[in-house]
């Protein structure tokens, strides 16, 4: 009988962005451009509008905290917004007012929908710059199971750095490290292939250049080696 494992892993922390200071956010070809607002706080705050297709609608129960960790999902098809997300579809769809299509317990990473796959950090899992990371399913928020052996190994320590997680635009890649992704043999958090969750390891001359490739949502990473923050204790369970 295969064992499996939670799938949780040792990653890296987002840093937080100060609360309470935008509400309207503009997006206009999958750019999300955000306004500030003076005297903006969670006591008074009204809600997130989004301005899209010429249209405003009020994201209902949102506070200040999620307007200013609001991002775009690699695949375009969720606003992420902290611990929430809406639906692309839903929200063009908004007619002056919509809720959240739904809301995770941490921070949400990045979203793919063709994979019903979520990357959530687990809050108080351990302390900063060292994050646990799980991976869920969308539509039920159940953690997904991972065939022991493949996957992420604990003995090794993360890259501290300020950095998340994320898809790859068709979700069938997951990059530990947005900032020092790579392919090549014993890279560190690495990359992995969501279908078998075995790391992606090409020995090509141009490892590199294929391992960007399959990610055309994230900058070219820095190959620099940088220091790195050791948690012994948090790791594959």
């Amino acid at each position: 009988m295969k064992l499996a494992i939670h799938a949780s892993v040792l990653a890296l922390a987002l840093q937080t962005a100060s609360a309470g200071t935008i509400n309207y956010i503009h997006i206009k070809k999958d750019a999300i451009t955000r306004i500030d607002t003076e005297e903006n706080n969670d006591e008074y705050f009204q809600g997130i509008h989004v301005y899209l297709d010429g249209k405003l609608c009020k994201i209902l129960d949102t506070t200040a905290t999620e307007a200013d960790r609001i991002k775009m999902s690699s695949d375009k098809q969720y606003l992420v917004l902290y611990n929430g997300y809406l639906e692309m579809k839903g929200l063009k769809a908004c007619d002056k007012v919509m809720k959240l299509s739904g809301q995770t317990t941490g921070a949400i990473d990045d979203m793919n929908k063709e994979k019903n796959f979520l990357v959530e950090q687990t809050e108080g899992s351990s302390p900063e710059p060292c994050q646990r990371l799980s991976i869920r399913h969308i539509s039920t928020k159940q953690v997904v199971n991972i065939p022991a052996g493949a996957f992420f190994t604990a003995s090794k320590s993360s890259i501290n750095l300020v950095d998340s997680a994320s898809f790859s635009p068709d979700g069938q890649y997951l990059a530990l490290s947005t900032l020092h992704f790579s392919c090549r043999k014993g890279s560190y958090p690495g990359v992995y292939d969501t279908r078998t969750w075995e790391k992606v390891e090409f020995t090509t001359p141009d490892v590199d250049a294929s391992c960007d490739a399959l990610f055309p949502n994230l900058p070219s990473p820095s190959r620099v080696q940088q220091p790195i923050c050791v948690d012994p204790k948090v790791g594959i369970r």
